[in-house]
C-alpha cells in the first residue's frame, strides 16, 4: 500500500492485489461489496493519518476507487 498526500484535502492510496490478499479481500469483492470493503477503507484512513497526517475524523469523505491492469 502506498499513501501520498496530494494537498491538505486530498490523498491517493494505491493498493495492489497483494495488499487485498493480506486483508483477505479479493478484487471483485473490493469493487462490488461496500460492506466487505468498509473495514479496508477504515484501515487505509487510519494508516493515512499515521503516515502523512491526513485527519478524517468528523469529516464527510468522497472515495474514488479505480482499477488498473498494473501489478
Amino acid at each position: 500500500m502506498k499513501i501520498e498526500k496530494l494537498d491538505e484535502n486530498k490523498i491517493r492510496i494505491t493498493l495492489n492485489l497483494n495488499d487485498l490478499k493480506e486483508k483477505n479481500i479479493d478484487f471483485h469483492t473490493f469493487m462490488a461489496n461496500p460492506i466487505e470493503s468498509q473495514s479496508l477503507f477504515l484501515y487505509m484512513l487510519e494508516a493515512a493519518e499515521k503516515e502523512v497526517g491526513f485527519v478524517t475524523k468528523n469529516y464527510q469523505l468522497s472515495i474514488e476507487a479505480l482499477a488498473t491492469s498494473k501489478r
